[in-house]
């Protein structure tokens, strides 16, 4: 609370008239603030509202994150499945050593794109908290806590990444080592990716599945997009144990591409019902 001024409108004193004139004025500024002004032993204060915060335009929030989404969608692809399926030959460290020495440039631009991903996924996490919070606060601050994790461990990987580029194109190692013992010792990396890719991708899919049950329950996004996400999300875990457990079954990229693509474009063109967020 912050006392502004006595009550003395009857008082006629010149001083205590321009302050009565002067809380007319601060009166009209903080309704616009949302803030309520009263007055306790006559003394007139404001008393600020709870709900000032940052989803004050929750469309344009929507739209926000519905942008890094696609940002981090298109540079995902590019990074991890353009690039990656470009340059690395599976079964094949001859023609993959070739390949990197052939497309470093490529390479390096890929390394770019997941940094980007890395950078772009912390404000999708907490900009989703932000609006799905009125939902259920708890829920979507665990959602937000399993997706910095999963993005602590993206960031760590691109050492994974990036690492096989450096064994096969600084002179040091290629002066040092014979061709087959460099594509032993990038090998390591270009494996390690995978299997430390695949647990990010766990702790994503568990931020999948809380957003897409908070999703399903609030009633400004479509009800379908929530159960999309919460499909992404198991899928995101089916593929991983697929690979830890080396499980004999086919890996299913496509319904995370359509459940993550669908919100994303959903966020960014329609955004949220605010009529329906109260």
């Amino acid at each position: 609370m912050t006392p502004v001024s006595r009550t003395a409108r009857d008082t006629g004193h010149p001083r205590l008239l321009t302050f009565d004139f002067e809380w007319e004025r601060l009166q009209t500024w903080a309704i616009r603030q949302k803030s309520q002004p009263f007055s306790i032993a006559g003394v007139r204060c404001f008393a600020w509202s709870e709900d000032m915060s940052f989803t004050e335009h929750p469309r344009l929030l929507a739209r926000i994150a519905g942008a890094f989404y696609l940002v981090i969608t298109a540079c995902a692809l590019f990074a991890y499945l353009y690039v990656r399926g470009h340059v690395i030959v599976s079964g094949d460290m001859a023609q993959t050593a070739s390949n990197f020495v052939a497309h470093e440039r490529l390479y390096r631009l890929g390394v770019a794109a997941a940094v980007v991903v890395v950078v772009c996924n912390l404000p999708l996490g907490w900009i989703l908290f932000e609006l799905l919070k009125v939902v259920h606060p708890r829920l979507a601050l665990l959602a937000l806590l399993f997706i910095t994790v999963s993005a602590t461990i993206e960031a760590v990987n691109i050492f994974n990444y990036i690492t096989p580029l450096f064994i096969f194109t600084m002179p040091e190692y290629r002066n040092a080592f014979q061709p087959i013992e460099l594509q032993a010792l990038a090998r390591g990396p270009i494996r390690m990716f995978d299997y430390l890719f695949s647990v990010s991708l766990t702790f994503f899919g568990v931020f999948c599945g809380l957003i897409g049950f908070l999703i399903f329950r609030s009633k400004f996004l479509p009800a379908i997009l929530g159960l999309l996400m919460m499909a992404a999300g198991a899928t995101y875990w089916i593929n991983s144990f697929r690979l830890f457990l080396a499980l004999p079954i086919p890996y299913l990229p496509w319904l995370t591409l359509v459940a993550e693509l669908s919100l994303a474009l959903w966020l960014f063109v329609v955004g949220v019902n605010e009529a329906k967020m109260a």
